[in-house]
């Protein structure tokens, strides 16, 4: 015998106990007169009754006189399709809204790339997807709009390069995503971040430093990392965040270079150490060198990356003597030489080089990539 939905969840539609009683008179191979003239009453009433007329006291004692079904069950379906009628109601109306809310978030996030990248079944109902996004965010998702991971004034792209504004702020979002899972048992305090990027640039320099113990040493700092695949057309190499007081750099290995990687993460740490505590912003992006650095703050925090890594003393003593009248096809050679005698990573000093040279085809250069 069928039941209607009892357990407390809302079902996709409720069923009324004339469905029941449908499936009690084929079962028992009744006619709809026959059943009409167990329970004393007109065949004209039970067919309104079949057509979803609602159960009463006095219908229910019947149907148990005819059929010995006890009258209480009758009256429980009924209660629980009324229940049932004004959840999906309820619900419709939810789903409603959300459908709503979905189309405002698809005006400024790529939905379908955001719920696959976040595992969200795209066949839920649209308000159980926007529960799990709330929760992956701590905010209700409309409020994106008022946060910082939909703001792009830390940063100004090139007017060479095509931006794909959805994808960029669907990155941002899934950035400041994954920041939100990291918890460190020690806090982080300013000072940390040019502790941390003074070892990773030591480590480098005495080589074999990989993506895994520059990790290993952020987290030392209470530093969160992680790495989030980049977009399409979303020129990001990387990312810092201040979430709840902890730092946060989120790479995203557009660029497959080890030097590359190293600089990007010590640029964040600048932002972080110089920027991100003293109420300027919470939120810096480094779009490498295809974006401007017409803000000071981006041309800090480039410094603060640059003479870390390398005395800016030892730099400007190897620029205006070693390379000096070399012709372009010597340069390598002479960077080699140079890294030797100051006991400097060739490719730092090679891509520290091509950066401010802005020559990235230099001859006799090969990147290592990110290991």
């Amino acid at each position: 015998m069928e039941t209607s939905n009892m357990n407390g969840t809302i079902p996709f539609r409720a069923i009324h106990p004339s469905e029941i009683i449908k499936d009690e008179i084929k079962a028992r191979c009744m006619t709809q007169k026959e059943l009409a003239d167990r329970m004393g009453m007109q065949q004209s009433n039970l067919s309104r009754l079949l057509k979803g007329e609602n159960i009463t006291p006095l219908i229910a004692q019947k149907l148990e006189d005819a059929i010995d079904i006890p009258a209480d069950f009758w009256m429980r379906l009924q209660n629980q399709y009324d229940k049932d009628v004004k959840s999906i109601a309820a619900r419709d109306e939810r789903e409603k809204a959300a459908f709503n809310a979905e189309r405002m978030l698809a005006n400024m996030l790529n939905l379908p790339e955001l719920f696959k990248r976040l595992k969200i079944n795209p066949a839920l109902f649209i308000q159980d997807k926007l529960a799990k996004l709330q929760d992956a965010l701590g905010f209700y998702p409309l409020e994106i709009g008022q946060h910082a991971i939909a703001q792009q004034q830390c940063f100004k792209k090139s007017d060479k390069l095509i931006v794909d504004e959805k994808n960029q702020t669907t990155w941002l979002t899934l950035a400041y995503i994954e920041s939100r899972r990291h918890k460190f048992d020690k806090p982080f305090y300013v000072g940390c971040a040019k502790s941390a990027a003074i070892e990773i640039s030591k480590r480098v320099h005495e080589g074999g430093l990989n993506e895994a113990e520059i990790k290993g040493i952020l987290n030392n700092y209470s530093i969160a990392y992680s790495v989030v695949e980049k977009l399409e057309k979303t020129p990001i190499d990387a990312v810092s965040m201040n979430i709840d007081g902890m730092p946060s750099i989120i790479t995203t290995h557009r660029s497959n270079d080890m030097s590359r990687l190293v600089f990007d993460v010590l640029h964040e740490l600048g932002h972080i150490e110089l920027h991100m505590f003293n109420g300027t912003n919470s939120i810096f992006i480094n779009g490498g060198t295809e974006y401007s650095v017409d803000s000071p703050m981006e041309r800090e925090a480039n410094k603060f990356a640059q003479d870390i890594l390398i005395d800016p003393v030892v730099w400007n003593k190897m620029m205006s003597e070693g390379t000096r009248n070399l012709r372009m096809s010597n340069i390598a050679n002479c960077l080699k030489r140079l890294s030797k005698e100051y006991n400097l990573n060739f490719n730092i000093v090679a891509w520290r080089y091509k950066y401010e040279c802005s020559d990235y085809r230099l001859f006799g250069v090969k990147s290592v990539h990110i290991q």
